[in-house]
């Protein structure tokens, strides 16, 4: 039996939610490095759409890992425009390689019989190392993504609201008849398409190395976090989002020659003081205007933070109040 020098790569399928693309983007892949691996992360090939697009096909096509979302008219024909991906292909490359019978290459996965207990002991460590980074570059991929499509709910679980889809109805308690019926709510979440340039804009930052900032994080957990009504934790993830932004931008823009004290005393103050006094002074007339209009909500959630993390608990808050914080930190950070 012949031995063969195996070079290694892995292979991982990801499912993904809430991720609609242009169609140019079917088959397109991100390369990135990551843990001393190459990475490349790939989406499904155009010809996973149906051949005719019909009502018909269009319906099946939700049972398909590649969804039309919509569609337009063009010379008779039905032309998709955008399309939910609902999963993705990983690949990891850690310049490994392994001696193995060459027949493993011709027979199906974990053929035992040719394979010692040493080297199947050490072809399962190599299997869960890679599916740990794999899953990991999976997750900062996908932190990148959400920055740069500023659209916080993808690969994020299916939300499905208590309140979503029944009505409530009045009854005769003796005969327990309905004889009236309340409106029926739907919760519906449409995410943001991702363009050719939101595409080519992931993957230079990936090719970089960056990190997604933390108030960006913080911001769509926040978000994410009202949707299924956790409101204090809303509450706390926005106001990490707004201190974070504010700090970061007032220590980027600290004069030059400032003592090493008075830096220290600027990046340990009260976030009162960066609110009231440090961060105006970093921005120019037309942001003071915006941060003027906002900040009276951004005072409000900082109270409203203090007020959880310190009692545990703020009666009055509602769903209304969060949707004030979540559009006051979302203007802050465009600033």
């Amino acid at each position: 039996m012949n031995d063969s020098q195996i070079n290694i790569i892995s292979s991982k399928t990801f499912t993904i939610t809430h991720f609609t693309v242009a169609p140019e983007l079917l088959g397109l892949s991100h390369e990135f490095l990551f843990k001393n691996g190459q990475v490349k992360i790939e989406l499904p090939p155009a010809d996973n759409l149906p051949k005719e697009i019909t009502e018909e096909s269009i319906m099946e096509s939700h049972n398909s890992i590649l969804t039309i979302k919509s569609w337009r008219v063009e010379n008779g024909r039905n032309i998709p425009t955008k399309i939910e991906v609902k999963s993705v292909a990983l690949q990891v490359c850690l310049n490994e390689t392994i001696t193995l019978p060459h027949e493993v290459l011709t027979r199906k996965p974990n053929p035992v019989d040719l394979s010692s207990k040493q080297q199947q002991t050490q072809l399962n460590q190599i299997t869960d190392f890679h599916t740990d980074l794999a899953s990991a570059a999976f997750e900062w991929w996908l932190r990148i993504l959400r920055w740069k499509s500023n659209d916080g709910s993808i690969g994020r679980p299916e939300i499905h609201g208590f309140q979503s889809g029944r009505s409530t109805y009045l009854l005769d308690s003796a005969t327990m008849s309905r004889f009236w019926a309340g409106p029926i709510l739907v919760t519906m979440f449409l995410p943001n398409l991702i363009t050719l340039p939101v595409w080519q804009d992931t993957e230079a930052t990936l090719k970089r190395g960056q990190e997604s900032p933390v108030y960006i994080d913080s911001m769509f957990d926040g978000i994410e976090q009202l949707k299924v009504g956790n409101l204090q934790q809303s509450v706390v993830y926005l106001a990490v989002a707004c201190e974070a932004f504010m700090r970061t931008r007032v220590m980027q823009n600290l004069p030059k020659g400032l003592t090493p004290a008075l830096q220290k005393y600027i990046k340990d103050a009260r976030i009162g003081e960066i609110l009231d006094h440090f961060l105006k002074d970093t921005l120019d007339d037309e942001q003071n205007k915006v941060f003027s209009t906002i900040k009276p909500n951004l005072g409000q959630l900082f109270k409203a933070r203090n007020k959880i993390l310190h009692s545990g608990h703020k009666k009055d808050l509602a769903s209304a109040d969060c949707q004030q914080y979540i559009q006051a930190t979302k203007q802050l950070i465009t600033i």
